[in-house]
């Protein structure tokens, strides 16, 4: 037993002080069932969680500032209008996450949610200037951790936009290691004796930067002379009211102010820390559970309403663009991309609005956060590709006819920021989700740092019965005879789930490195959770599920999950276990569902004629002059182009819609 205690010690990685921060941050959801290999049940899932709150008290100043934008000229002109900020101001739409004894809006998280997803319909730039102080940033921080004199003296003006806010966390060589940053701040008497901080930062890729006059940024705090009273060293948030050098970066020629922070020995009071000196050296919990709930809203919202807006757009374009005779809709070519635009629209629909409706019910869950923003960030870009491809010619001539071309310009933004996919893939989504939300890794690998030995082998055993009983149920729907049965697949998918997890820690601390393997698994992780909210959904909105369309977004997500069990045991390092999963992985008396053409042609019927489901997809995103055109004659062109008539009305409101810009010279 010593001998097996003292290979447990040499297999499993210790947990670092960083990694033991952030495990704690947030909370575990819906994410702790799949390592369980366990399903809710759809009225388990309603009764848990209930329909997103949404109430209309802000629609109409929200409508008025999409109204007051013309996103072409911002573009164009690389500047944001001072009407724009007017309209912030009176608004409020900084602060919509500020309590309303400050001045803010004190709005849910969906209804956050569906003002960012609208405005980023309306314009990219002002989407994601809004998005930014209603994220991971001061206003959030200072909510949670500030003192009571900091909130009443910064929250107010954030409130109102006249504090233009920003945050500074990643550096030139600490990205999403944002723990690795170099930034430091060092404690010093000043003249009048009290303490202060000498900064030296250098930031980059920091939105709102170049003019931001409240700053709030992360360093590596140092006492060298042991000053502090309270607090300790270590990663450190501080508020600076000041102004930055105004350099800026050039995001894809998107031009909202994004840009850097520098400053060497810049001298500001301990007073600064948010929330005193006693958080000194608490920064990253801070960071990490702010990030939590953050990232799981603002960027989804700004994927989502990008989505939204391309696939009623291109479902409209499709009606309107005949080609020999026909509608572009009814071209089975363009039907495919159809489909997958509708499928991924609504799968990152339904899981924003389960998402936003567990954090309205208080959860903070990290796990779930990551996932959404990977996936709904990912499937936008496919959706706006595929859009392009539908619009084809007037989807690449710029200009204010072109409702995708913006977008288009701005999709690597999303995917990018607030951590890259590629890393929240690889290491993130599966590597904390397998210590954070398994029902036992994380205090098995604490009682072996602490030298709890029996609590470490009476975890072990749980453990050892826990992958047995997920093995006989992964076997068990194996040989089930309703073969054709989705939710026993599903069920069979959650076993199979929980036993690779488990088998992955004979990897020891080489698990990490698999990032490979680390992928695959985070995408089954996505799958399952859309495939969860996609049953919530059906229940809670029946009347707006679409039976073709539900059917080829659920096929492709078990496709999904199947190829990557089916990578997983190809490529498992160990012999052994390899062999296991290949087993446990076969496809038995079960098949997997192929996607069937009716189901894609019926699918790219909900952008082209199911009036339920294209409200939908027009649902909280703006709709301005242009596509109030396609909307408002889509069913009269309809009929007209079935019905071959001659209107000579309806056919220049056509050609109106499928004209695009052309200018006297470049």
């Amino acid at each position: 037993m010593k001998r097996f205690i003292q290979w447990s010690r040499r297999m499993l990685p210790k947990i670092s002080d960083t990694e033991r921060i952030a495990l704690q941050s947030g909370t575990v959801s819906l994410d702790s069932f799949f390592f369980k290999g366990e399903r809710l049940s759809r009225s388990d899932l309603v009764r848990m969680i209930p329909r997103p709150h949404r109430s209309h008290t802000v629609d109409d100043c929200v409508e008025s500032f999409c109204r007051s934008m013309n996103e072409e000229e911002i573009m164009s002109s690389g500047v944001l209008p001072n009407d724009l900020w007017k309209n912030l101001r009176e608004n409020r739409l900084l602060g919509m996450i500020i309590p309303k004894k400050y001045g803010g809006l004190e709005l849910h998280h969906h209804e956050q949610s569906q003002i960012v997803q609208k405005i980023s319909s309306a314009s990219t730039t002002a989407g994601i200037v809004v998005m930014v102080p209603n994220s991971l940033g001061p206003a959030e921080l200072l909510l949670k951790y500030g003192t009571e004199d900091q909130k009443n003296k910064y929250l107010p003006g954030l409130a109102l936009a006249e504090y233009i806010p920003c945050f500074g966390l990643t550096g030139p060589t600490s990205g999403s290691d944002a723990a690795s940053m170099k930034d430091r701040g060092i404690v010093f008497r000043q003249a009048d004796g009290t303490l202060g901080i000498r900064l030296t930062v250098e930031k980059r890729y920091i939105t709102l930067a170049p003019i931001a006059n409240l700053i709030g940024v992360a360093f590596v705090l140092e006492d060298p002379e042991k000053l502090l009273t309270s607090g300790k060293t270590g990663i450190t948030v501080a508020l600076v009211p000041t102004v930055t050098t105004g350099e800026y970066h050039r995001p894809m020629d998107v031009p909202f102010p994004n840009g850097v922070i520098h400053w060497t020995e810049m001298e500001i009071p301990i007073s600064s820390i948010i929330g005193g000196e006693e958080r000194a050296g608490d920064g990253w919990r801070m960071l990490m559970e702010c990030l939590a709930v953050g990232r799981a809203v603002s960027l989804p919202a700004c994927a989502v309403g990008n989505a939204k807006l391309a696939s009623i757009y291109a479902g409209s374009y499709a009606v309107f663009r005949t080609q020999f005779r026909k509608m572009i809709g009814d071209m089975e070519g363009v039907q495919e991309k159809l489909a997958r635009m509708a499928s991924e629209t609504i799968k990152i629909t339904v899981m924003q609005y389960m998402t936003n409706s567990l954090l309205d019910q208080g959860h903070k869950p990290s796990v779930l956060s990551a996932i959404i923003k990977c996936e709904s960030t990912e499937r936008s870009r496919n959706v706006i590709l595929a859009g392009m491809d539908v619009a084809a010619g007037a989807g690449i001539c710029k200009g204010p006819r072109n409702l995708l071309a913006n977008m288009y310009q701005g999709i690597p933004i999303g995917v990018t920021v607030e951590g890259s996919n590629t890393l929240t893939r690889s290491l993130i989504i599966f590597g904390q989700g397998l210590i954070r939300s398994h029902p036992h890794l994380q205090s098995l690998m604490e009682d072996l740092q602490q030298e709890r030995d029996y609590d470490f082998l009476r975890g072990v055993q749980r453990m050892v019965s826990s992958t047995l009983y997920n093995v006989m149920g992964s076997l068990w729907y194996q040989l089930y005879f309703y073969s054709r049965d989705d939710d026993a697949l599903v069920n069979k998918f959650l076993h199979q789930f929980a036993v690779t997890a488990n088998l992955i820690l004979l990897l020891g601390k080489q698990f990490k490195s698999n990032q490979i393997l680390s992928g695959h698994l985070a995408d089954i992780m996505g799958s399952l959770y859309i495939l969860q909210a996609m049953e919530w959904w059906e229940v809670q909105y029946p009347d707006r599920s679409h039976p073709a369309l539900f059917r080829l977004a659920r096929v492709e997500e078990i496709q999904r999950i199947h190829r990557a069990f089916q990578a997983i045991a190809d490529n498992f390092p160990l012999f052994l276990p390899r062999l296991f999963l290949k087993m446990i992985t076969a496809n038995g008396f079960y098949s997997v569902p192929r996607i069937r053409n009716e189901d894609v042609m019926g699918a790219s019927q909900s952008l082209t004629q199911d009036s339920a489901m294209r409200a939908v997809f027009s649902e909280d995103i703006f709709h301005s002059e242009r596509l109030q055109l396609f909307l408002k004659h889509h069913e009269k062109v309809r009929k007209y182009h079935r019905e071959d008539q001659e209107d000579p009305e309806l056919e220049k409101i056509i050609l109106e819609a499928i004209t695009v810009d052309s200018y006297p010279r470049l």
